[in-house]
């Protein structure tokens, strides 16, 4: 399925609105292997996700909004144990 598009991916930009991230950020995300596209064109390098993903996607960009960062996202997502109690010490 992952060599065609169909309704169930949504581009890069559609996806950006339902997460309320920019499509910089999702690219860098990506980049970070953060939040991986569901599918990338090879041809034009477009980048597809699913609206399922979106969930993730809010997640970070609240985290970020907390100014948690980037490697501890990624714990966060990774579901480790205690991921946030350093930048909750840092807080108090």
């Amino acid at each position: 399925m992952l060599g065609c598009v169909d309704e169930e991916l949504l581009p890069i930009g559609q996806f950006a609105r339902l997460a309320r991230l920019s499509v910089k950020r999702l690219r860098r995300y990506d980049d970070l292997g953060l939040l991986r596209p569901v599918w990338v064109d090879a041809d034009t390098g477009y980048r597809y996700y699913r609206a399922s993903q979106a969930r993730e996607a809010l997640s970070i960009g609240l985290l970020r909004s907390m100014d948690v960062p980037l490697a501890v996202v990624g714990e966060v997502l990774a579901g480790s144990p205690g991921a946030l109690a350093g930048v909750r010490d840092t807080l108090e």
